[in-house]
């Protein structure tokens, strides 16, 4: 049985999909962990101009989001 280039092209975008989720689920279990050790109020902690320690994660946060859209979006089409 031979795979076609789109089923190909679908197991691709699928796989990069759920690295992403995983990616982005284990981003967000580690920035609540680290809000609740702060004690620290969501709307503050999840804020990257008031929360400078955690801005790159909580900016990650945010790419990874944007690509599991898209890649949605692709497997889709």
């Amino acid at each position: 049985m031979e795979i076609s280039a789109s089923d190909r092209d679908l197991i691709a975008v699928m796989r990069r999909y759920f690295a992403a989720q995983a990616e982005l689920e284990s981003l967000k279990e580690h920035s609540e962990a680290a809000r609740q050790a702060v004690g620290e109020a969501i709307a503050v902690f999840y804020d990257p101009r008031q929360n400078a320690e955690h801005a790159a994660e909580l900016q990650r946060s945010h790419r990874l989001m944007g690509e599991i859209a898209a890649l949605m979006q692709r497997a889709g089409a």
